[in-house]
Parts: C-alpha cells; sequence; structure tokens
C-alpha cells in the first residue's frame, strides 16, 4: 500500500518496520515549570552534598551515626526517584519531533533530544484501531484498558490522513470514526 504524502510528516517504509517522523508543538508552560524544577533538583542536590559531606560524623556516638547514615540514604532514595522524574518529563516536553515506528509486534513511540529523549514501546497485539482525540487534539489509541496519544503536533486533517493510512495498513477491519467514543489518557 502506498503511503500519502502529508506535509509536515515523512515516512520512511522498509521491509522491517515504517518510520513516520512528525513534529510537535512545545508546551512553554510546561517546559518552563520542568526546566525550573530540574534546576532546582540540581542546586539542592548540590546544596545536600555539601551538607553531607561537611558533616563531621565521626565525633558523633555510633547510634547517632548510624541513624543520620540512615536518615540520609532514605533521603538520596527519594530525592533520586524524584529527580527521576523530573528528568523523564523534562526530555519530554523539550522534544521538537516525535517519531513513531511500527514493527511486527511492536508500536515505539519516541521523543528524540540528541542522544537522550523518551521511548514507550506497545505489543501491538493489545493496540486497538487509531482515530482522532478531540480532548487532546492529537492520534489516539487504545492500550488493553489505557491508552495512548502521539501526532500533537499535527493539524486535523493531517492526523485524520495519518489516522486512514495507519489503520488501512495495520487494522484494515476499522473504520475512521469522527470522534473517539473513549478518550485516551
Amino acid at each position: 500500500m502506498d503511503l500519502p504524502s502529508i506535509s509536515n510528516i515523512e515516512f520512511e517504509d522498509t521491509p522491517e518496520r515504517l518510520k513516520v517522523a512528525m513534529p510537535l508543538i512545545r508546551n512553554w508552560p510546561f517546559f518552563v515549570l520542568y526546566s525550573v524544577m530540574l534546576l532546582g533538583w540540581v542546586g539542592v542536590t548540590g546544596w545536600m552534598l555539601g551538607l553531607l559531606f561537611g558533616q563531621d560524623i565521626i565525633g558523633l556516638p555510633t547510634l547517632f551515626a548510624i541513624v543520620y547514615v540512615i536518615i540520609v540514604l532514605v533521603w538520596a532514595y527519594i530525592w533520586y526517584r524524584l529527580g527521576k522524574s523530573v528528568w523523564r518529563w523534562w526530555q519530554f516536553y523539550a522534544a521538537t519531533r516525535e517519531l513513531l515506528f511500527i514493527e511486527p509486534g511492536m508500536l515505539v513511540i519516541r521523543r528524540p533530544l540528541s542522544l537522550l529523549g523518551v521511548t514507550d514501546a506497545y505489543d501491538m497485539r493489545h493496540v486497538g484501531p487509531f482515530r482522532f482525540s478531540e480532548k487532546y487534539n492529537a492520534v489516539a489509541f487504545s492500550y488493553g484498558s489505557r491508552g495512548g496519544l502521539f501526532g500533537t503536533g499535527l493539524t486535523r486533517p493531517e492526523a485524520e490522513q495519518l489516522i486512514l493510512a495507519l489503520n488501512q495498513r495495520y487494522f484494515p477491519h476499522a473504520l475512521l470514526v469522527g470522534e473517539d467514543e473513549e478518550e485516551a489518557g
């Protein structure tokens, strides 16, 4: 099947996979918020490490030193998990393009950011037909009991052309529906 020519969308079709490259519209409020949070996380981490290594725990009684170390380790683990989450969301909002890979048995959505970026993978056996989400103004699909989104930088006509092409290729039994019955989230 021939792929349509859609402005802003690049297709690369090989026997192993279909690659679709789409632009993203940067969500500036969230990008700025997560940038500030990331800078704050790095700053507080440096400040806390300075306090940690500036402490003289050798002179403390053994029980207090052990409790102090346990508290610091628990804090460090929680702080690491928080930083990991902020880092992931910052990468998500910093990306300017989105790549969709459809391989035999696998749907991969990637938001590249140089060598970094966020990647989500889905088993095609559990992916439902693609549809347009009015709520999110994006291409939506169901994945078991939850949903997924991509193509938030596309206009509605571009998204509908992409949905039609993908559904004809991977879900020939599905009909193009203008509004989705169940929103992806």
